[in-house]
């Protein structure tokens, strides 16, 4: 059942909203996956108990893939929350570019450009159904 959203995204410093009409999408997920590093492109410090936003390599993920981050920890210092693209919201039929990571700092320290921070598990997906593309209704 389709229904109208608000798309929030931000551009220049600016918070905006896109209504769109989507619905929701079923799928299967292959059991064949990609393993990509989340690695930071920058120093940055942090506090314990702190969610910081680190720029990082940049990963391709390409169209009807679903990006999950590993639940293990790779870094001592952070856990990365969320990941970001550089073209900020995008449906899972595009090509996306993550170039950002959302952490939480478990403890306080430093982390140096280069850190591995996380994995991704890349799953490649294929809709069970005929999914409806979503439209900008204002």
């Amino acid at each position: 059942m389709s229904e109208i959203i608000n798309v929030v995204s931000r551009s220049n410093g600016k918070v905006s909203r896109k209504k769109v009409k989507a619905s929701p999408y079923e799928f299967t997920i292959a059991t064949r996956a990609k393993w990509e590093m989340v690695i930071a492109d920058e120093d940055i410090p942090i506090g314990a108990g702190k969610l910081e936003r680190v720029k990082v390599k940049e990963i391709t993920v390409q169209k009807d893939m679903l990006a999950i981050p590993c639940a293990f920890s790779h870094h001592p210092l952070v856990s990365v929350v969320k990941v970001a693209t550089k073209e900020g919201p995008a449906p899972v039929e595009v090509d996306r570019t993550i170039n950002v990571a959302y952490v939480i700092g478990q403890e306080s320290g430093e982390i140096k450009k280069g850190d591995l921070l996380s994995v991704l598990n890349l799953y490649p997906i294929m809709f069970t159904r005929e999914a409806t593309k979503p439209v900008c209704v204002g």
